[in-house]
């Protein structure tokens, strides 16, 4: 149920990066339809294993890119533990994806970006160093937007972040989170321009066919003395800190933007010691938004009730 619900929020499984492994054995294709109540919408689904998705809305053909502005939604799962210790990659997608639901220009800015790092790349890896010039200032250019979409949206996150903080007061429960830093890196020496830095790469970029520093390469560190926190915080407090950024983006979309965005919870309590857990369920009484969740253990459900009026509870089973 849940892995449908973020199909229709994004065209994309948030436990496979290949959507056709959701096809069922023997089967061709699997479809979903959807209803959204609200905006009176009709949203279809289909997949097909060697067709890309396809995607309507109200019997309309639509691009998948549509959906995540259409039915937006934040997924907090058990990926989304891996935040501090993920490679920088995971954390820039996971700061995008957000970015998309809240800034309309961004998707443009976004491809523009990633259509000509891939055009610099081409060049460098048949050493075309003439042509490499003319496509450092585009990049360069591009580059500087999509810069200024994420470190505003990062800025508005660390507010949010530490909104959070002060109401949970989790240094009742865990050590070190008074001393955290956590800093937006932009992929290259902030004290240089990105031309320069291209410019300066350019025999490293050639040795190594690829461009090796700019906006693909951003980063969201966090340290504590100047050292990577990774090392320092225990296992329950990364995870706790992993909920907290995606709660804080989440809440970055609601009152930066307006933005009601679903927030949907995969089998979160198989992951969480008590201590994390019981902050957990603080987090989510501060959530105003719709959340839909799932659970294997009842005490999830249980302590969720007790907390909260309206709460409606489905029991699924697998069709064999």
């Amino acid at each position: 149920m849940l892995e449908a619900v973020f199909i229709f929020s994004s065209g994309k499984s948030f436990k496979s990066s290949n959507l056709a492994s959701l096809i069922k054995h023997k089967k061709d294709s699997f479809y979903l339809k959807g209803f959204d109540s609200k905006k009176g919408y009709i949203v279809e689904v289909e997949k097909n294993q060697n067709k890309p998705i396809s995607v309507k809305l109200n019997n309309n053909k639509i691009v998948t890119s549509r959906l995540i502005k259409e039915f937006p939604c934040t997924p907090i799962h058990n990926n989304t533990f891996s935040f501090t210790d993920a490679p920088p990659d995971f954390r820039r997608k996971l700061l995008d994806r957000s970015i998309f639901i809240a800034e309309q220009a961004f998707s443009s800015s976004w491809f523009s970006f990633y259509r000509t790092l891939k055009q610099r790349n081409t060049l460098l890896k048949d050493d075309r160093i003439s042509d490499i010039y003319a496509w450092n200032q585009k990049l360069s250019d591009e580059g500087k937007v999509l810069t200024n979409y994420r470190k505003d949206f990062f800025d508005k996150t660390i507010l949010e972040f530490n909104n959070l903080l002060k109401i949970l007061e989790p240094n009742n429960v865990f050590d070190f989170f008074d001393l955290i830093s956590i800093e937006f890196y932009k992929g290259w020496d902030s004290i240089k321009s990105l031309k320069e830095t291209l410019e300066n790469n350019l025999q490293k970029d050639l040795q190594r066919k690829t461009t090796t520093q700019g906006p693909h390469k951003a980063d969201i560190k966090f340290l504590i003395n100047n050292e990577d926190a990774r090392q320092i915080l225990s296992r329950g407090e990364q995870k706790f800190f992993s909920i907290l950024w995606s709660c804080a983006q989440h809440e970055v979309l609601k009152r930066h933007y307006e933005i009601e965005a679903t927030l949907i919870i995969d089998d979160i309590k198989s992951e969480l010691d008590e201590r994390v857990f019981g902050l957990f369920v603080e987090l989510l009484k501060l959530n105003k938004n719709q959340v839909i969740f799932s659970c294997i253990e009842d005490c999830f459900s249980s302590k969720i009730t007790d907390n909260f009026n309206e709460f409606k509870k489905f029991h699924v089973e697998q069709l064999r």
